[in-house]
């Protein structure tokens, strides 16, 4: 029973590693980094049971992307570095880059109110201090985590309940339980509303404002919060908790900044080293965006997110100081609509990683977690 156990796990390795040889599309020049990422990514890939993986890693002047297994379950396709999948709830750390993006060129301020940038007709209750945009990117502003409306209509879209004019009615009678900035609650809710405010002080719908303050200057392709039919056509189909088809439901727009994007690797690999050289550049929005602007130390409750080896949040990332040979890493999970997600950027060691399943299970998760890591600790300069 062993050698045949043995027998088995010698021939999905070798399955994998023929999977990883045959897509080429972009290998590094530095030896060491492309078999790092191969070994890391062939050990995510088979522990997460999903059945397709694609990795993308940067490092200088350097990328790899990689795929593993299936873009469909039985589909005998590889994913590659066109095929599209959702970025969950890695959408949020963009929208943090959009609100970089408006407080460098001076459209708004993250110690702005909400009130500043909400309807009219509503007014907004308070608890010791207002609600500042900075709260909602920190997920500081005691808010729930999902707000679904109760009197949505039944729709096979299980996104229907959330709606735009019931998240501000809600606002508008319901004080935070916690005085803003002393407690971190992991708030879906908080991201559409900031999504709501970016887009009222940008002057423009939010998908135009992404798409102008970060999607043309980091020279994104394929990464949007809407499909067209070409791009429906290269949609890995992902697996829901329980492992059936996920009927990729799309999102109404109130949760674009919160979980709307789709991407692709060869976008994610883009979008990296465009952070990359914002850091290197000493540019204004990158700078805001790779800050730490709520350490967890002294917080009355982190609720939601990655604790116990994470120090505190920047704008949508969790930050984790340098500790046992891993370096100081902005990190940022997703999972939805069968999409697992995680990103990790080191902007001090010119380093970005980036990693999507076709299969939400939350307890592999932490396995993704901790390789990535471990993978951020073996590349970083």
């Amino acid at each position: 029973m062993l050698a045949s156990r043995i027998s088995s796990l010698l021939s999905t390795a070798t399955l994998v590693l023929a999977c990883v040889i045959s897509f080429n599309p972009a290998r590094a020049a530095d030896l060491a980094l492309t078999e790092a990422v191969s070994m890391a990514g062939m050990q995510i890939f088979l522990d997460s049971g999903a059945p397709g993986m694609v990795i993308g890693v940067v490092r200088g002047d350097d990328f790899v992307i990689q795929g593993y297994g299936e873009t469909a379950p039985g589909s005998g396709i590889e994913p590659d570095e066109q095929s599209i999948f959702r970025l969950a709830s890695v959408s949020k750390v963009f929208a943090g880059d959009v609100l970089a993006s408006l407080a460098a060129k001076g459209k708004l301020s993250l110690s702005d109110p909400l009130s500043k940038c909400a309807p009219e007709s509503v007014s907004l209750q308070s608890n010791g201090r207002p609600i500042t945009l900075l709260d909602l990117a920190t997920h500081s502003a005691a808010l729930p985590r999902e707000l679904p409306n109760p009197d949505a209509s039944p729709s096979d879209n299980p996104f229907a309940v959330f709606d735009r004019a019931y998240y501000w009615k809600w606002m508008n009678s319901n004080k935070p339980p916690y005085v803003p900035g002393t407690s971190m609650l992991y708030s879906n809710l908080g991201y559409g509303l900031l999504g709501d405010a970016l887009a009222k002080a940008g002057g423009a719908d939010y998908n135009t404002l992404f798409i102008s303050e970060v999607a043309a200057p980091a020279g994104l392709k394929d990464t949007s919060n809407v499909l067209s039919d070409e791009q429906k056509k290269r949609l890995m189909t992902g697996l829901n908790p329980f492992d059936h088809p996920d009927p990729n439901a799309t999102v109404p727009d109130v949760m674009y900044a919160s979980a709307g994007l789709y991407s692709t690797a060869a976008d994610m690999v883009r979008w990296l080293q465009w952070h990359l050289e914002g850091a290197r550049q000493q540019r204004a929005d990158a700078l805001l965006a790779h800050q730490m602007w709520l350490p967890y130390d002294g917080l009355a409750s982190v609720v939601g997110t990655e604790v116990s080896d994470a120090d505190g949040m920047g704008l949508g990332w969790v930050v984790s100081l340098p500790r046992s040979g891993t370096p100081l890493l902005l990190g940022k999970s997703g999972g939805v609509g069968g999409f697992m997600t995680y990103v990790v950027l080191s902007p001090n060691r010119d380093l970005g990683i980036f990693v999507v399943a076709n299969r939400v299970n939350f307890a592999m998760f932490t396995g993704i977690h901790s390789r990535v890591r471990e993978l951020a600790a073996e590349l970083a300069r």
